[in-house]
């Protein structure tokens, strides 16, 4: 036995204790870790201070949880354009309508155009004709939070628009059978040739991920109580 004064507490006590505190503490900051993230890349969406920067297949692609103001100048490919499945806006399910724009170093960069509901009304497959110079925010590919083992984003039968479900880079290079511009680009609210366009779903909010933190330090804080709290009612 340990003790400290009148505290008394087995060693696999204190280690327990240790332990849990430590872990509970490590998800608390891992929780807020991800919730400023999560803000900074909010913000970022928001911000249109910034000169946006031209998107060419040189250009290094924004990592997780990362945006920039970008723009981009070249052709759209109609006769290659996804539907990311699974998307939902004030609760009614339907799709993002992903258009690949044929840059002039002969990349594709992967356009979101925005969502349209599960029956593809207003969306006629077609896409605006000729040079086109887009901007918004430029961002990494949407993860799922479980990636099902038997996706397939690209089928041996290809057919256009096709419904995909978070492919990866390479599934966009396997559909589109070319080089792709790494990301996404969201394109601005204002500009042509879009649908519904409200960037604001990246999952779980910066505040839910705020409450995560306060639980998880809340039980290392438990933790710790608790087990002052029982070995001082045991040598009592």
């Amino acid at each position: 036995m340990i003790g400290i004064g009148s505290f008394r507490a087995p060693p696999w006590a204190w280690l327990l204790t240790a332990g849990a505190v430590a872990l509970f503490g490590a998800l608390g900051q891992w929780q807020l870790g991800k919730g400023l993230k999560k803000q900074a890349m909010l913000d970022a969406l928001h911000d249109r201070s910034a000169e946006p920067e031209i998107i060419s297949a040189a250009h290094v692609p924004p990592q997780a949880l990362e945006v920039r103001r970008a723009q981009a100048r070249g052709t759209y490919r109609a006769d290659s354009q996804l539907l990311l499945d699974a998307q939902s806006n004030q609760h009614r399910p339907g799709y993002r309508v992903w258009t690949p724009l044929l840059l002039s170093d002969g990349a594709m960069l992967m356009v979101d155009r925005g969502w349209i509901p599960q029956d593809r009304a207003g969306f006629d497959g077609t896409a605006p004709a000729g040079t086109v110079v887009l901007t918004g925010a430029w961002r990494s590919l949407p993860q799922p939070g479980v990636r099902l083992p038997d996706t397939v984003n690209c089928p041996a039968q290809r057919q256009f628009p096709a419904v995909v479900l978070y492919p990866t880079s390479h599934d966009l290079k396997c559909l589109l059978g070319g080089p792709v511009v790494g990301g996404l680009l969201l394109l601005d609210p204002e500009v042509p040739g879009g649908f519904v366009r409200e960037w604001t779903d990246f999952g779980v909010a910066p505040a839910r991920h705020y409450g995560y933190a306060v639980q998880w330090f809340a039980l290392a804080l438990a933790a710790g109580v608790i087990f002052f709290a029982v070995n001082r009612k045991r040598s009592a």
